[in-house]
């Protein structure tokens, strides 16, 4: 691959804490490419969020770069911004008595999507998520696995080139979380690049093509799925869950 369409780097994020500095974020660079699905892994307080949040300009990091598709993100944030499509997910987030059409419409306003382009945008963003049959009704009726959908297709509608995903499939049944895998699967075949953050290794394992192993707010390993099984000692046949346990007491802050 070489078409890099995101870079990361020198991410640090830290916090005052009376008199000492707390770092959730220290020095991490990354880049991803047209088409690519990258995923960072780790526990609990590894850093995962906060670093999602600060490479899509939620969070203002104390030091470091973000470029997308060749835009400064620190220095030119609406026009970067465009570029990207964030998906938090949840049960929150969606006027419940507003349609599922309508909620998009607003949010691609938001997003500052061009009015002329708004309907057909939204209409095929419910299209690639397969919601387009039940995108009339209030969203406040939607399932769990049909507003993590909504939540992606939110993500959607600026027809991004940059897709960020935490946690996708979190609280999912077995057919939804199958569902909005093949959804993430699609996407990045047709050319989005994907970051993906998630507890279930299983989502990692399916669809990463390359992961980050966090701790501590620091990358401790960049690799394939093959990689990260010789990094952690365990057998190719192993799964990504028993690779992960060999190495996750590395991975915790001290």
């Amino acid at each position: 691959m070489t078409n890099i369409i995101f870079k990361a780097l020198n991410i640090t994020r830290f916090y005052k804490e009376k008199n000492d500095i707390f770092h959730a974020v220290s020095g991490i660079s990354f880049e991803l490419h047209a088409g690519e699905v990258i995923s960072f892994v780790g526990p609990n307080g590894a850093g995962k969020t906060t670093l999602i949040k600060s490479i899509s300009n939620y969070l203002i990091p104390n030091l470091g770069q973000i470029e997308v598709e060749g835009i400064d993100l620190t220095k030119k944030p609406r026009q970067a911004r465009k570029q990207m499509g964030i998906v938090f997910g949840g049960d929150r987030g969606f006027y419940n008595n507003a349609t599922a059409r309508d909620n998009l419409e607003f949010f691609a306003r938001i997003l500052g999507v061009k009015e002329r382009h708004i309907k057909s945008n939204v209409q095929h963003a419910l299209e690639t998520v397969n919601l387009a049959n039940v995108a009339d009704k209030k969203a406040g009726s939607y399932s769990k696995g049909m507003l993590q959908r909504l939540h992606i297709a939110r993500g959607l509608v600026n027809h991004p080139k940059i897709l960020m995903l935490d946690e996708p499939t979190a609280g999912l049944d077995i057919e939804s979380v199958i569902s909005i895998r093949k959804l993430v699967k699609k996407l990045a075949d047709d050319g989005c690049g994907i970051i993906l953050t998630s507890h279930d290794m299983t989502d990692i394992e399916t669809l990463a093509d390359r992961i980050f192993l966090i701790g501590g707010g620091k990358i401790y390993y960049e690799g394939s799925i093959a990689g990260v099984k010789a990094f952690a000692h365990v057998d190719e046949t192993a799964s990504l869950t028993d690779a992960y346990l060999a190495v996750a007491n590395k991975l915790k802050r001290k």
